[in-house]
């Protein structure tokens, strides 16, 4: 008698999203964290993320754990997912696998506070980050890796920026990313070379001559993942 081989029984996988939201501050890379409330890891910094509700998408549980623990009401720039983190022990409530999305928020200061379990938010550096909670480390860690290799081959360093800006603005954008310096003439070089950018026929007054504004080029979009 043949006699069927059932699987072991499942073990009880716990679903989670965590967002690495970026932004430009004072020409610094910043990425958004909050201040846990509530155990494990209570008073610690880390990512906004949350388990995912049933029926939902894990986009919508991304923007709804963005919004509720940091109170920002804006719309993403950009959202994607990026990794999906589900190492044994990562979360000492049990086994729980994490999708993690990377975020650009628009320009400028983005007013933010603690919500939800938070006990504050604050946009904070994001390549000297303070000690995070679970591997919220490693999770920003790769974001800001994909993050930088979105700027070799997307045109995602657009999305840090208003609508017009000049080209000290935009590799001011492409420094703090990369947390190097860039040549200037090379950057300009190659920039205007790939037909992204368009005048706006205005200059900015700044230190020496004003300097030429641009814009995106019609039909530029951040390109397909």
């Amino acid at each position: 008698m043949i006699r069927l081989a059932l699987p072991p029984q499942a073990t009880q996988v716990g679903l989670a999203v965590d967002v690495a939201a970026f932004a430009m501050h004072g020409g610094e890379l910043r990425v958004l964290l909050v201040q846990r409330g509530e155990l494990p890891h209570a008073r610690d910094w880390a990512l906004p993320g949350g388990f995912v509700q049933p029926g939902e998408e894990l986009h919508e549980a991304a923007l709804r754990e963005l919004r509720t623990e940091t109170t920002v009401q804006l719309e993403p720039r950009h959202l994607e997912q990026f990794y999906t983190f589900g190492e044994v022990g990562r979360d000492p409530r049990g086994r729980i696998v994490s999708v993690a999305h990377l975020a650009v928020l628009p320009h400028g200061t983005v007013s933010v506070s603690g919500g939800g379990h938070t006990l504050g938010a604050e946009w904070l550096s994001a390549h000297h980050p303070p000690r995070l909670a679970f591997d919220h480390q490693t999770i920003l860690t790769r974001a800001l890796l994909r993050l930088q290799l979105r700027l070799e081959y997307a045109n995602l360093a657009l999305e840090f920026l208003p609508d017009t800006f000049t080209l000290p603005e935009l590799q001011g954008v492409y420094e703090a990313i990369l947390n190097r310096q860039l040549d200037k003439r090379n950057f300009r070089k190659r920039l205007l070379a790939q037909g992204i950018l368009t005048p706006s026929g205005e200059r900015r007054s700044g230190v020496g001559r004003p300097a030429q504004v641009y814009r995106r080029a019609k039909n530029v979009r951040v390109a397909a993942l």
